[in-house]
């Protein structure tokens, strides 16, 4: 009797412990976060050959978790732009600011188009993408 009684709490041991490791091993999958820009396109309009332009953006978080922005980047080195957040809970925004130099082209002048693109760990859209204009004139 006293060995039936001590396979039954070992094989209840057993159980418990087995239970706790299946438990353990379970991942919970967080919903992601979803990226969304203030604007896919913006027209600085006509600016001066000598005076840099800036425009700010929002980035909202629209998604059920957390939104990571990776990285920013853009098409060419006459423009620059910076997130002041990378982490986004759903729901929150940051600022994206925009800057365009048009003394990076050595006093060119003409119409120009530039992309900012914004990269993010959102599963449906892993890069966001700005694209602006701007016609560059003489003083």
């Amino acid at each position: 009797m006293e060995s039936q009684v001590k396979t039954h709490i070992s094989l209840a041991s057993l159980l418990v412990i087995l239970l706790a490791i299946a438990v353990g091993c379970t991942t919970t999958v967080s919903p992601p976060g979803h990226i969304e820009l203030s604007a896919t396109e913006f027209d600085f309009g006509t600016v001066l050959k000598t005076e840099p332009v800036s425009q700010a953006f929002r980035v909202r978080n629209v998604g059920q978790g957390m939104l990571e922005i990776t990285t920013v980047s853009t098409s060419c080195g006459c423009t620059t732009a910076a997130v002041s957040s990378r982490r986004l809970a759903p729901g929150e925004t940051a600022d994206l600011l925009v800057t365009y130099d048009p003394r990076v082209h050595g006093g060119q002048t003409g119409q120009f188009m530039r992309v900012v693109y914004v990269r993010s760990d959102d599963p449906d859209t892993p890069e966001a993408s700005l694209t602006m204009r701007v016609t560059v004139v003489e003083p």
